[in-house]
C-alpha cells in the first residue's frame, strides 16, 4: 500500500483532543511508545488497523503486540467454530498480513521470529471463562496449517535465506536469524507435512548447531513421520553419555501432542538414561509433560492426571519438593470444564487421603480451598 505518514503526539492531560487535517484515512494510533511501566491498555482497534500496525509501526514492542493481540483474537474465534462442531477458515487479510511480514527484509529477524509465534494455550485460555484445550489446539493447528500452505513459497524462500552453513556465533544477530529460520521451518512443515519433513530432516542432518538440531528433532518429535524414530534414535545415540542434553530428548517427547505421548512417557521412565530420584530427569520428562503438553495432560479420561498422582506419591517420601512442585499443575483446576474439575479435584483429595509430606499436603490443601 501507500507510505505511511508519522506524527508523534504527547499526551499529558487526562483528556485531549487531536484534529489532523489533510489525510486521506483515519489515522491509527500507536500508544505507549517506549514506555517501560507495566500497564495494561484497552483500545478497540479493529483487525485492520492491528493488520496494519503490524506491518508498519517503527516501534518493535507495539508490532508485537498488535500481532499478538490479533492473533489472539483469531484463534479465539477458530476455537470457538470448532467447539460448535464448524470447520474454521482462516481469512485472507490475516494471511496478506504476514505475508507482508515475511517479506520485509529489513526487519530485526528476531522480532520477525516473534510475530510468528503463535500465542500459548495457556496464555488464550485465560481468555476464556472455561478453559477448551482440544479447542485450543486444533485453532492453533488450523491456523499454522493456513499459512503454511498458503505462504509455502515465501516461507522456503526465507527459510533458505537463513539457512547457511557459516561458523556458529552467539551473536545477537545470528541468534535472531536462527529463531526466524526455526520459526520459519515449523510453518512450513504445518503447511506440507512431506516437503516440511524433509527440511527438518535435512536440517538435523546437517550438525550444523545445537539450536537448529533441536528446532528440527522438535518439530519431528510432534509427527508421526518415519524420520521422527529415526532423528531421536540418532540424537540418542550421539548424547547417551551427557546428561543434560538427554534431558532435552525426554522433554520433546514428553511435550509431543500426538495421542501416544503418555505412553511415551512411561515407556521413558524405563530409560536407563532416565531416573526418578533424579530432579533433572523428573522436570525434563514428568514436569514437562504436566506443564508443557496441555492437550494431553488435560485428556478428558483423565488419564493424564492419573499419571501425574501416582508420580507425586512416588516422589514424596524421597523429595517431597519436587513432588510438590508437580502438584501445582492442578492448581488450576477450577478454569476447566466440570467433568475435567471432578478428575482433578479427585486427585487432589486422592493425594491428602494419602498422608502425604508437609509440601505436597500444602499445596493440594490450598488448591482445594
Amino acid at each position: 500500500g501507500t507510505a505511511a505518514t508519522e506524527h508523534t503526539l504527547n499526551l499529558t492531560e487526562s483528556q485531549q483532543t487531536f484534529e489532523f487535517s489533510g489525510v486521506s484515512e483515519p489515522p491509527v494510533p500507536s500508544l505507549l511508545r517506549n514506555f517501560s511501566a507495566p500497564v495494561k491498555l484497552v483500545i478497540d482497534y479493529s483487525d485492520a488497523e492491528l493488520m496494519f500496525l503490524m506491518a508498519r509501526d517503527p516501534d518493535g514492542f507495539n508490532r508485537w503486540d498488535a500481532a499478538q493481540t490479533l492473533l489472539r483474537r483469531t484463534l479465539l474465534a477458530l476455537a470457538d467454530e470448532i467447539r460448535e462442531g464448524g470447520a474454521p477458515a482462516v481469512e485472507a487479510s490475516l494471511i496478506d498480513a504476514f505475508a507482508a511480514v515475511l517479506s520485509n527484509r529489513q526487519a530485526d529477524p528476531a522480532l520477525t521470529a516473534e510475530l510468528l509465534t503463535l500465542p500459548s494455550i495457556g496464555y488464550l485460555g485465560d481468555f476464556m471463562d472455561v478453559v477448551d484445550v482440544d479447542a485450543l489446539h486444533g485453532a492453533r493447528e488450523r491456523l499454522r496449517a493456513a499459512l503454511g500452505e498458503a505462504l509455502f513459497d515465501l516461507l522456503k524462500e526465507r527459510y533458505e535465506s537463513l539457512d547457511d552453513a557459516d561458523p556458529y556465533m552467539p551473536s545477537p544477530e545470528a541468534i535472531g536469524r536462527r529463531s526466524l529460520k526455526n520459526r520459519i521451518l515449523g510453518l512450513l512443515l504445518a503447511g506440507d507435512g512431506r516437503a516440511g519433513g524433509a527440511l527438518c530432516e535435512a536440517q538435523y542432518e546437517k550438525q550444523h548447531n545445537m539450536t537448529d538440531v533441536m528446532a528440527a528433532m522438535a518439530l519431528l518429535a510432534d509427527t508421526r513421520l518415519s524420520a521422527r524414530a529415526t532423528v531421536l534414535a540418532d540424537f540418542e545415540r550421539r548424547w547417551l553419555e551427557d546428561p543434560l542434553v538427554m534431558d532435552k530428548w525426554f522433554a520433546v517427547q514428553a511435550m509431543s501432542s500426538q495421542p501416544e505421548a503418555l505412553s511415551q512417557v512411561r515407556e521413558l521412565m524405563a530409560h536407563r538414561a532416565f531416573s526418578l530420584a533424579n530432579p533433572n530427569k523428573v522436570r525434563a520428562l514428568i514436569g514437562a509433560f504436566a506443564n508443557g503438553n496441555p492437550l494431553r495432560f488435560h485428556a478428558g479420561d483423565g488419564t493424564g492426571y492419573r499419571f501425574l498422582g501416582d508420580q507425586v506419591l512416588a516422589l514424596d517420601a524421597a523429595n517431597p519438593q519436587i513432588a510438590a512442585r508437580l502438584v501445582r499443575a492442578f492448581s488450576r483446576w477450577r478454569r476447566y470444564d466440570a467433568a475435567r474439575q471432578t478428575l482433578m479435584r479427585a486427585e487432589l483429595e486422592r493425594l491428602i487421603a494419602a498422608g502425604v509430606s508437609k509440601d505436597v499436603y500444602e499445596i493440594a490443601a490450598k488448591s482445594l480451598d
